[in-house]
């Protein structure tokens, strides 16, 4: 029987899983590749920025396609390995707070599945710093331990210095795995396939991660510095923000925020077209971020009057 390499992609918030998968869909290899996309966050937005549209099932010109897990990986997965004929590999996107180890078990008690590797992003500028805190040091160690591939991201984020003694610790922690550098994941597509070994021990769990979650959804359009003002005064128990939202300055176009730590990027991508005129922000944090009704007080001043739909050119 055919079986189909398996690939989970793993790393903390904001460490550069969607960069690296957007590289992967646009690659020209040869290769049909399942992707399955699972977010954290209520709102499905990992989902969304990875093809530039909504949907949860996206076919691409180059044969892959890419599918939101929803509530369930495994129901995501057996609607996948009934289109094998068309695809080659299958990968996963894990959640940021989840352990990609884990989810590379599937492979061993599904016949269609072949465990291909676990690859796992750190953000360069953060990951110290995520491992030594109290809350999600145990999740950030696990999906470091866990890894076959580890990608240190966002090198050009830190020194020379602090990168060569980055890389002495993640030799120390991380073992088992070989260790790449890039700046916005940036890696060979090849390089990321055939990378785990077979028989590679089980990591052990130990239960759900403490994080909670704030979503924030409108159809109103959002003032652009009011939001901004709104992140920055944020505490550092919101370990990452992100979201698809329409600016009461430039109505017609969908813009990307993202927030990890205390950086915060803005970037267009591109008109809204027939898409759902609706913005969505997802929190997410430690269990002693701001409470739901602090933060919907804090958001309120991002919310204009509803606007009338953007006449299309």
């Amino acid at each position: 029987m055919r079986r189909l390499p398996f690939t989970v992609i793993g790393g903390f918030l904001g460490a550069g899983k969607t960069t690296l998968l957007n590289r992967l869909l646009r690659a020209t290899t040869g290769r049909h590749f399942a992707v399955l996309v699972n977010d954290f966050g209520a709102v499905d937005i990992d989902s969304r920025l990875v093809v530039a549209h909504g949907g949860d099932t996206i076919s691409l010109a180059n044969g892959c396609i890419c599918c939101s897990i929803g509530d369930s990986l495994v129901l995501a997965l057996v609607r996948v390995l009934e289109k094998a004929d068309r695809i080659d590999h299958v990968v996963v996107e894990a959640s940021g707070v989840a352990d990609p180890a884990r989810i590379a078990e599937l492979a061993l008690i599904e016949p269609m599945l072949e465990r291909d590797g676990v690859l796992v992003l750190a953000d360069a500028a953060s990951v110290r710093e995520r491992e030594a805190d109290r809350y999600v040091g145990d999740t950030v160690r696990r999906q470091l331990d866990g890894a076959d591939l580890l990608i240190l991201n966002k090198v050009d984020l830190v020194t020379a210095a602090e990168r060569a003694d980055l890389l002495v610790w993640l030799e120390d922690r991380a073992t088992s795995a070989r260790i790449v550098t890039a700046v916005d994941a940036d890696v060979p597509i090849e390089a990321l396939f055939g990378v785990g070994p077979q028989d590679r021990p089980a990591v052990p769990g130990s239960g759900e991660p403490p994080f909670r979650r704030w979503s924030l959804t409108t159809r109103q359009t959002v003032d652009r510095a009011a939001l901004l003002d709104a992140l920055r005064a944020l505490p550092s128990s919101v370990l990452r923000a992100k979201g698809i939202l329409r600016f009461a300055d430039a109505p017609l176009e969908r813009s990307v925020v993202q927030m990890v730590g205390r950086r915060i990027d803005v970037r267009g991508e591109g008109p809204w077209g027939i898409a759902d005129l609706r913005s969505d922000l997802v929190l997410l944090g430690t269990p002693d971020m701001p409470d739901d009704a602090t933060l919907e007080a804090l958001f309120s001043a991002c919310r204009r009057e509803p606007a009338a739909p953007p006449v299309q050119r």
